[in-house]
């Protein structure tokens, strides 16, 4: 088992990210996280070619914070469209959080499966 620095809370949330790309193209997409944590969070359904170190911006309703990239998903793996974040300065999630959605969560325990089933095929 993987020992965390902090503790991870699972809350589908739609945000929006944006920044340079790994050509330097300037980019703006909706992703969804997969969890949170005080200084950091897990995207998925993240398009930009993005990579380690990359310093991307997110917003969270009116909320905004500048995020370093600490991993990205290999393609062609069930990872593919997952990145890792870690707040560059004061991360967002410390403060109240906007309440996910019905159609958020409904489209997030959906999304979530199909993520377990993936593994499940990668891993067994």
């Amino acid at each position: 088992m993987v020992k965390r620095r902090e503790y991870r809370m699972v809350v589908p949330i739609s945000v929006t990210l944006w920044g340079l790309d790994r050509e330097g193209k300037v980019f703006s997409q909706t992703a969804k996280t997969l969890n949170i944590a005080t200084s950091g969070a897990r995207l998925f359904g993240v398009t930009a070619a993005l990579e380690p170190g990359f310093i991307v911006g997110l917003q969270c309703g009116n909320m905004r914070a500048r995020f370093m990239v600490v991993w990205v998903g290999e393609k062609d793996t069930s990872q593919e469209g997952q990145i890792g974040l870690r707040a560059a300065r004061n991360g967002i999630w410390s403060v109240a959080l906007p309440r996910a959605t019905d159609d958020d969560f409904s489209a997030w325990l959906a999304e979530s499966a199909e993520y377990t089933h993936q593994s499940e095929l990668v891993s067994g």
